[in-house]
């Protein structure tokens, strides 16, 4: 009789404690793509020398000729939620969470692809490329400038989405633009 008093007392103790939380997982909303190709009303070689009088961009020259040209940059920010959209889990931004539980790097490399289209005009293609990576893990989401990248996580937590999904906010691309911009 005290065996069954001890299994039915153990029974209700472990009825009574709370579900273990589950883990939700919500994607970023769509956000707008940005104008990542724009034009500039000067000549190539001008352009070129005013891009890289510009400190806070820090563009290495990737290849240049008479007509077109390629500016590169790379980035290894802290501040990752800053560059990146991952979406959430639970009440916690995505990006935090993988940090937070494994660790997260990011690294991001960005191109400026630039043309002469005429004597006086100058198109500019920008495209970062983004590289975002748990730790731990290994799990790695590589996406750019305005495509988001849906990726399959190893090992979701049980019932969780299994699919996870990253874009760029365009911080980084916008305040490009706008330095560029400044020099027409």
């Amino acid at each position: 009789m005290q065996k069954v008093l001890i299994f039915i007392s153990t029974i209700f103790l472990f009825s009574c404690q709370e579900r273990p939380k589950e883990n939700i997982y919500s994607p970023p909303l769509e956000e707008d793509k940005i104008e990542n190709q724009f034009y500039i009303n000067t000549s190539l070689d001008n352009l070129w020398i005013k891009i890289l009088q510009i400190d806070s961009l820090d563009f290495e020259i990737e290849s240049k000729n008479s007509t077109t040209g390629q500016l590169k940059k790379k980035l290894y920010p802290k501040n990752i939620s800053d560059y990146i959209n991952c979406g959430m889990m639970n009440d916690e931004i995505y990006v935090h969470y993988i940090d937070r539980i494994f660790e997260s790097s990011l690294e991001i490399e960005t191109s400026l692809d630039i043309k002469e289209e005429k004597e006086e005009l100058t198109s500019i293609q920008l495209i970062s490329t983004y590289i975002f990576r748990s730790k731990e893990t290994g799990t790695t989401w590589v996406f750019e400038t305005n495509e988001p990248k849906l990726i399959l996580v190893g090992n979701p937590a049980f019932g969780a989405e299994p699919y996870r999904k990253c874009a760029s906010k365009h911080f980084l691309e916008s305040s490009i633009i706008k330095e560029i911009t400044k020099l027409e």
